[in-house]
């Protein structure tokens, strides 16, 4: 297959700017898509925009040149559409909206993927955003594969493309399977199929031999890694074939000691930094013994000091 486009999948939570650094930094990364700002009474003003994509401030890449688009989630096509000016005024490259998101939270206040059950909306919302902002400006939409069927997922990709869309990134789950069970690449290629516009494949891709059998399934060849890269940093070097071996376990570990640090030095609190560092290392712990077992000595310390030195003493030992 020819070189993959690949996108680091937004991940509440985990995938902040100091994430996208650290990681686009080892390279192999194509675009990033930050987290959601959830647009719901009001079109959110610039300061909160650019607190979850301060690239728009720096042209809209990362310090190592990675393209990061802002990801918005709503139902309101005005407001979607006002802020999504605004943030284009803020220096947004790229507007992905979200109808993915399977959080009964979101879902209960009409927003992600409560919307997959009446695609007409999803047009709507994409068309309003399409006449807001100038068409320089790329737009695309994340969504799944259905709500309850993933026969659902060529007409969700259909009301994507019919709003204005430049590409759709479609997660090979339904919203009711949540995280559970396996994604329907096929389902993904039967969508590919129904549009002209490129899609993103994603869901379950944590290898290169996933990698290749997701492409020969949806005809696909761009891919969304989540996940996969929380298990292994080094994945995208990998996929994009930058590295031709996976990491040591010692090497996800001294990639995990740079990231906590970094964190730290952002400012944000040991408590927090501690929490994000564990919920990397559970995903790290389930590809490899080893990690797993320092995993579960370590997960005991709600501070990134201690956290931070008991990996480092069981490295070295």
């Amino acid at each position: 297959m020819t070189a993959p486009i690949l996108l680091l999948a937004p991940m509440q939570g985990i995938t902040d700017s100091i994430f996208r650094e650290a990681l686009t930094q080892l390279g192999g990364i194509d675009t990033c898509v930050s987290v959601y700002a959830r647009v719901s009474h009001l079109p959110l003003p610039a300061h909160s925009l650019l607190r979850i994509c301060p690239e728009m401030a720096t042209g809209g890449r990362t310090r190592h040149g990675t393209a990061v688009v802002l990801q918005l989630l709503g139902s309101d096509p005005s407001l979607m559409a006002e802020t999504a000016r605004r943030a284009v005024d803020a220096g947004a490259m790229g507007i992905d909206l979200n109808f993915g998101c399977p959080v009964s939270r979101v879902n209960r206040h009409d927003g992600g993927a409560a919307l997959l059950e009446e695609p007409r909306r999803i047009t709507r919302v994409i068309r309003a955003v399409r006449d807001a902002v100038p068409a320089s400006i790329a737009l695309s939409a994340q969504v799944r594969a259905g709500w309850s069927r993933t026969d659902e997922a060529p007409a969700i990709a259909q009301a994507v493309e019919q709003g204005g869309a430049g590409w759709l990134t479609m997660h090979g789950r339904t919203r009711k399977q949540l995280y559970e069970g396996k994604a329907d690449w096929e389902a993904i290629g039967k969508a590919r199929r129904a549009v002209t516009i490129p899609v993103v494949a994603n869901g379950d891709i944590r290898s290169v031999e996933d990698m290749t059998r997701c492409a020969e399934q949806t005809g696909c060849e761009r891919f969304m890694i989540g996940r996969g890269a929380l298990a292994k940093p080094e994945l995208f070097r990998w996929l994009k074939g930058l590295s031709e071996v996976p990491w040591q376990p010692r090497h996800r570990l001294a990639w995990l000691v740079s990231y906590g640090d970094a964190c730290v030095a952002k400012g944000l609190g040991e408590r927090t930094v501690a929490g994000r560092a564990k919920a990397i290392l559970r995903h790290m712990s389930e590809v490899n013994d080893c990690i797993y077992d320092i995993f579960i000595r370590q997960r005991q310390h709600d501070s990134w000091l201690e956290l931070r030195q008991g990996i480092l003493q069981d490295t070295s030992a």
